[in-house]
């Protein structure tokens, strides 16, 4: 696999079921190498026939760039999205499209498209009730003031309200607006009541103060469930609507900083109940089931997630899938009682399969990589264990090098994950790590799973609390050792990559030791108190430190002992600097203070500064730019045959002298400081 053919994987997600189990719709993804983009659509696929829907007769593109919602009953569904105006009767009287997304109702069989809403801004997080006569939606509240004279308050948000489209006299109805920021709701079963989390303050870091309130569509005030600071997620309502349940890190003292644990509650009660709290794993999605007798849970436990079934009668979890693999984006539908979901494996990034959980088989429904095995020679992936230096057992992910034989000795990457709150998993088809195409180049792959982790339990998870490299970057260097002594990689050619949490590790390795012969480091943190205050996030790194860099008595000495930048004089590890312009989360000053402490060092160093990108790298070119760079980097400095980058065989248009400032500035220029 080269790293076109990397970028150029389609990925499948969101899979849902129409009302009568006969459709079933999935998001796909493209890349579009002449406008830089990845473009969005859904296919819509007959399960009794396995022939895929032709909607491309339909004109509605614009709309199938986001999940269809079915309508319940019927054989239409409900999509989100912005017309042109060609396609819709309904553009304003200047010819142009929506301005906005708005819902419009799709009958696919007989290509009817009309449109519901007429609202002042997007609409988003659709939901049915059951009869199909209405669903709810959210959006931004109006904004009465005038923006074009004002410039907006940092950390300003405008709240959301919850809305009501009613087909009885195609009406929009305000349920919930009363000036709070509501992050998400759900729609209990009967459709009776909503269940929505809210909170008072703009803050999106301020999730402690998200709070659940309960309130019923016929009427009345809305209720409060909850009086804590757990930030409950994804809570949804019993079948009968007189418990619900949530995910929240926290234990069962509420006290902060803890794996994504599933809480049970009584409505009427402000005492929720911990759920399996002895049981490494980290629960990341969760339904009720159809009888409201049990829990369906989705979780990772390190390097797979798998499908669990929680019995609330005898208080059991139990394993319902068992692979190599990891099962992401599932949908339960509980009037089916079916589960569709992705499952991503070494051999394929996640077709869409229907998992029947009794047996734990996999029916796959797609056969979007059917061809692979034909097209690509994929390198063997393996679970591994080490011991790290205080004797812990750690696991990581081991990927040989294509035509491994053995005896040999490779040349290893070791790639540590993001998060840190995550784990590295079976398949790893993630585009900053591309696996497939390190080991189509010779090299071996390790992906340590080095505690401060998720899927490992709460002290697992916790061990970087007071100290963010107490034991993390050791795991990672003993699993390293743990490779050249079963003569598997070789010493003198070793290779440090990672992005986020990733970089952060990247950069505390390269600071510490000589021992790597090249390394690449995306959207790492050099100083713990400036990326503090930079980032749209600080609440989740506060426990590392034991405080805020601001408050009175502030750990300094532990924010600065644990900064990279503090040992960057010593860096003698050729390295590579990614970020994007447009990082909130890591901000590019992080990877200049890096590039500029490593390149006075005397040490051989770049930075790539890619305009316009957020915290991930989002545009294609950006995305095989980086590749192309690190293997250039890697060979050259690793003393192997030089890398020659490959470039997508559609050929660019030709820019207009508009766009052609811009397109010269790409991200694979030096920035001026280099």
């Amino acid at each position: 696999m080269t790293a076109v053919d990397m970028v150029e994987i389609s990925r499948l997600g969101t899979p849902t079921l129409s009302s009568d189990g006969r459709w079933l719709a999935y998001d796909v993804s493209q890349i579009d190498w002449a406008d830089n983009e990845i473009d969005d659509t859904i296919e819509i696929r007959d399960l009794t026939s396995a022939a895929l829907l032709d909607l491309a007769v339909l004109g509605i593109a614009e709309l199938l760039e986001e999940s269809v919602h079915w309508r319940p009953g019927h054989q239409a569904f409900l999509a989100t999205g912005e017309r042109e105006a060609a396609d819709n009767e309904n553009g304003d009287e200047n010819g142009n499209g929506d301005e906005h997304d708005q819902a419009y109702l799709v009958t696919p069989a007989t290509g009817e498209i009309v449109r519901l809403t007429d609202h002042h801004d997007d609409v988003d997080d659709v939901s049915w009730l059951p009869d199909g006569q209405s669903f709810l939606f959210t959006s931004n509240r109006p904004d009465d003031s005038d923006a074009d004279w004002q410039i907006r308050p940092y950390d300003f948000t405008r709240p959301d309200a919850i809305y009501q489209y009613r087909f009885e006299d195609n009406a929009v109805a305000t349920l919930v607006d009363d000036g709070s920021f509501i992050a998400n709701y759900t729609l209990s079963r009967d459709g009776n009541h909503i269940l929505y989390q809210r909170r008072e303050t703009s803050d999106p870091d301020r999730s402690d103060l998200n709070e659940l309130w309960l309130l019923a569509l016929a009427g009345g005030e809305p209720v409060r469930l909850t009086v804590n600071s757990y930030n409950e997620s994804r809570a949804k309502l019993s079948p009968d609507s007189q418990s619900f349940a949530f995910i929240a890190t926290v234990n069962a003292a509420g006290e902060p900083y803890y794996e994504d644990n599933l809480f049970l509650q009584q409505v009427g009660s402000l005492e929720p109940e911990l759920l399996f709290a002895d049981t490494p794993i980290e629960v990341l999605d969760f339904a009720w089931s159809a009888d409201g007798a049990a829990l369906w849970v989705l979780g990772n436990i390190g390097l797979r997630t798998e499908l669990f079934r929680y019995d609330l009668a005898h208080r059991s979890l139990d394993r319902a899938t068992q692979g190599d693999h990891v099962i992401d984006d599932w949908h339960y539908d509980p009037i089916l009682d079916r589960h569709v979901a992705t499952v991503a494996t070494a051999g394929n990034p996640g077709e869409v399969y229907e998992i029947d959980p009794g047996t734990g088989s996999l029916r796959a429904l797609t056969s979007h990589y059917a061809d692979w095995p034909e097209r690509f020679r994929l390198p063997r992936q393996e679970a591994v264990r080490w011991r790290s230096d205080d004797g812990y057992e750690i696991e990581g992910l081991l990927v040989y090098p294509i035509g491994y034989e053995p005896g040999q000795r490779f040349p290893l990457v070791t790639i540590t994950h993001g998060g840190p709150r995550s784990s590295s998993q079976f398949g790893s088809w993630n585009a900053s790590r591309y696996v497939p195409v390190l080991a189509g180049q010779g090299y071996g792959v390790l992906l340590p799973n080095h505690r401060g982790g998720t899927g490992y339990g709460d002290a697992f998870m916790r061990d970087m609390v007071g100290n963010y490299f107490r034991n993390a970057h050791l795991d990672v260097l003993s699993g390293i050792d743990a490779l050249v002594e079963r003569g598997l990689a070789d010493p003198d050619r070793l290779v440090k990559m990672g992005w986020s949490a990733g970089g952060h590790m990247t950069n505390r390795l390269i600071t510490i030791t000589d021992r790597f012969a090249a390394a690449s480091s995306g959207a790492g943190v050099a100083d713990w108190v400036s990326l503090y205050g930079e980032s749209d996030r600080r609440r989740n790194r506060t426990p590392w430190f034991g405080g805020s860099p601001w408050e009175e008595g502030a750990p300094l000495d532990a924010y600065r002992a644990q900064s990279p930048l503090a040992g960057a004089w010593n860096v003698r590890t050729p390295t590579l600097f990614f970020t994007g312009e447009d990082d909130e989360r890591v901000p590019p000053t992080q990877g200049i203070l890096m590039y500029r402490a490593v390149r006075a060092a005397g040490t051989p160093t770049e930075l790539y500064i890619a305009d316009g990108e957020p915290h991930n790298f989002r545009e294609p070119r950006n995305r095989l730019f980086k590749i192309n760079a690190e293997l250039q980097w890697y060979a050259r400095h690793l003393g192997l045959p030089e890398y020659q980058p490959v470039l997508p065989l559609v050929p660019d248009p030709e820019p207009d002298e508009a766009e052609a400032d811009e397109v010269k500035e790409t991200v694979g220029e030096p920035t001026e400081a280099q």
